[in-house]
């Protein structure tokens, strides 16, 4: 069965009452009732406007980072959204040639000491940078690993849930060709609160 098809008229104009004619009672003229009809919408769309301010934030605002530039606390039992989690850096060297590949949370000076003779003639340089570490509230993080033809000028430790992960600072695009890669070799402080309790290194 096809659909029934309407046709819509155009409505005749309404006669104007004749000039002197008394209005009824209660009755606004067509002009001022559109008038206040259109303040009475474009008031309601301004309360809309700024409760959906308040309720969502602004877009490309990424939800990880206060606006003090500290990292955002999570609940219990919530996923950690990927932040930075380094008070400082302890130590860091970027350098060609092989080094050992090695991810550690140090939880106290024997860790620390450990860590540090793995990289032997570097030993005593990260030994007297981290040693006014308070192990009562931070920990350390070793992170040593070969980045290639890149040499990083700095780098950062961020974490995502149970996941932490070296990052980068800006440096220039690796070369085409590479003779020798580069490796660093870190140390991180990091407060305890922001730790995983079971660390897993991202690669």
């Amino acid at each position: 069965m096809r659909p029934a098809t309407h046709r819509f008229g155009t409505a005749a104009p309404l006669a104007e009452p004749p000039r002197g004619a008394g209005r009824p009672s209660g009755v606004l003229p067509v002009g001022f009732r559109r008038a206040v009809s259109a303040s009475l919408l474009a008031a309601s769309l301004v309360t809309l406007s700024a409760a959906c301010g308040r309720q969502h934030p602004a877009a490309g605002a990424s939800p990880s980072h206060r606006a003090d530039g500290g990292v955002p606390s999570s609940p219990a039992g919530t996923p950690y959204r990927q932040a930075r989690v380094d008070d400082r850096l302890v130590f860091f060297t970027s350098a060609t040639g092989a080094v050992r590949q090695v991810r550690a949370v140090l939880r106290g000076p024997d860790e620390l000491s450990a860590f540090a003779r793995l990289f032997r003639g570097r030993a005593p340089e990260i030994m007297a940078r981290a040693e006014d570490t308070d192990f009562t509230r931070s920990a350390l993080v070793g992170w040593s690993t070969t980045t290639g033809c890149a040499k990083w000028p700095s780098a950062s430790l961020h974490r995502t849930d149970d996941t932490l992960s070296l990052v980068a600072g800006p440096h220039p695009k690796a070369p085409p060709e590479c003779f020798a890669p580069f490796h660093v070799i870190s140390v991180f402080e990091v407060p305890k609160e922001r730790l995983p309790e079971r660390p897993r290194f991202a690669d």
